[in-house]
């Protein structure tokens, strides 16, 4: 029952939350379960990893399709500054890749579309 109560006052009342709010709440929300998701796959990872290990294993061995960590993120490197997909009016620009930028939230929280500041 107490488990009921806490979950009812963590509760949002969506009907009384504005447009942008609810934008907002949204992103929040996708930017949570982002980092939760990559929590949960870091957590495991490790205790399979340390399981394989006791074993005498590695993870490689056990998955030969995945790479190591090292590979992964040779392969993720960046090569290079990415050219502006976005452009604000005071000047601002975003590739259209990684976290949305302050200046493009605000403005789309203001009911105006990404596709306005499309270069």
């Amino acid at each position: 029952m107490a488990d009921k109560d806490a979950a009812a006052a963590k509760r949002i009342d969506l009907d009384r939350l504005t447009v942008p709010e609810l934008r907002e709440l949204i992103a929040d929300a996708e930017a949570k379960l982002s980092e939760k998701q990559e929590k949960a796959k870091a957590d495991l990872l490790a205790k399979w990893k340390a399981e394989a290990e006791e074993n005498g294993l590695t993870l490689q061995a056990l998955l030969p399709g995945i790479s190591s960590p090292a590979a992964k993120a040779a392969r993720k490197a960046p090569s290079g500054t990415l050219p502006a997909k976005y452009r604000g009016s005071n000047g601002e620009e975003w590739s259209g890749r990684g976290r949305l930028p302050k200046w493009l939230k605000a403005l789309e929280a203001q009911g105006r579309k990404r596709d306005e500041y499309k270069i």
